[in-house]
């Protein structure tokens, strides 16, 4: 025979669903028809000299990793610092943050500050729903006013932010719309994050196919490509716990997929540094000191490319992106820790 529940734990229980269901609003369907989405090759350059400046146009593609991205300011400190500028950006998930600010005109100290100021839980916004626990509107709103309201074409900086058809199985790139929506499909991880549909497509984090975009940057019209890759450099050990060997096996087959259109890029970023906690903010410091150390390293080279006149366009320039398929799994490990 089995025994009733105690009264003080069925108490309990109760308390934890009230406080659940009061964190947690009621799930909003992230329709976003007013973005202007492409496929690689419909892709036109946008990358412009700035007037005097007869030298190769530089691109930035600022690579997807979470936590990670703080990294990324520390790149943007040491281009502020070398006076390199940057004539065209994309971005996945956190590199499309990343991408946004900078190509909305904000200056170093201006992104600095928000990256200082902004909690974690400002940018989560907690849901009920079948499709995920998280909606993701805050993190759109955020970045809207963030980068004052205005559509993706009126940048200063031309972007390009990628995001992931799941249904189709390719990767694709938002040139225009609401810069907020953009970076918010481009950030939604499957499972966890609600996702976007966009003119009939489902959108989900362009991480999946695209952890660094840097053959989109170089359609955009960059003729000097600088990948900012702070998510496949340095896999760390696992914790013996099956949700982190879910996850590194995730990071793995997303690696794999990329490693070619890393390889690409005229000159690699890959700064070393790996949180503690993966959604911490704790370590900020650290991400940011890591990406100005390897970016400071890179200068030399960048200032070198960036003073010659001819610049050989890399040979996969115009290759397609990869799919969804087995094909897509030929990619070998050999290169992606180097």
């Amino acid at each position: 025979m089995k025994r009733a529940a105690h009264p003080r734990s069925l108490a309990a229980a109760g308390c934890l669903a009230l406080l659940a269901s009061l964190l947690a609003g009621c799930a909003q369907p992230n329709r976003y028809d007013g973005l202007t989405i492409v496929p690689l090759e419909e892709v036109r350059p946008r990358a412009a000299h700035a007037p005097g400046d007869g030298g190769p146009t530089l691109g930035v593609a600022f690579g997807g990793g979470g936590v990670r991205g703080f990294v990324h300011l520390g790149v943007l400190k040491a281009f502020d610092e070398a006076g390199i500028r940057i004539d065209v950006a994309t971005g996945t998930s956190v590199g499309a943050l990343a991408a946004s600010l900078k190509a909305s005109g904000l200056t170093y100290g201006e992104i600095a500050r928000l990256a200082y100021t902004t909690g974690r839980f400002e940018l989560v916004d907690l849901v009920i729903s079948r499709e995920g626990a998280i909606n993701g509107r805050a993190y759109a709103d955020w970045i809207r006013k963030a980068t004052g309201g205005k559509p993706l074409r009126d940048f200063p900086i031309p972007i390009g932010v990628t995001v992931v058809d799941i249904e189709a199985g390719i990767a694709l790139l938002v040139v225009d719309g609401d810069p907020g929506e953009a970076v918010q499909a481009s950030a939604t991880v499957p499972g966890t994050v609600i996702p976007v549909r966009s003119n009939g497509r489902t959108l989900v984090d362009g991480g999946v196919l695209s952890v660094v975009p840097v053959r989109f940057a170089r359609a955009m019209g960059a003729e000097v490509v600088v990948a900012v890759d702070i998510f496949c450099g340095r896999i760390p050990p696992l914790k013996g716990n099956a949700v982190d060997t879910v996850l590194n096996t995730l990071r793995l087959q997303s690696c794999l997929l990329s490693q070619d259109e890393i390889a690409g890029a005229d000159i690699l970023i890959r700064p070393d540094f790996e949180p503690d906690d993966p959604v911490s903010f704790a370590q900020r410091d650290a991400a940011i000191a890591a990406g100005y150390t390897a970016t400071a390293q890179a200068l030399p080279e960048i200032r070198a490319r960036l003073a010659a006149r001819i610049v050989q366009p890399a040979p996969d320039a115009g290759r397609q992106m990869p799919a969804l398929d087995a094909g897509a799994g030929g990619a070998r490990l050999r290169t992606m820790n180097q």
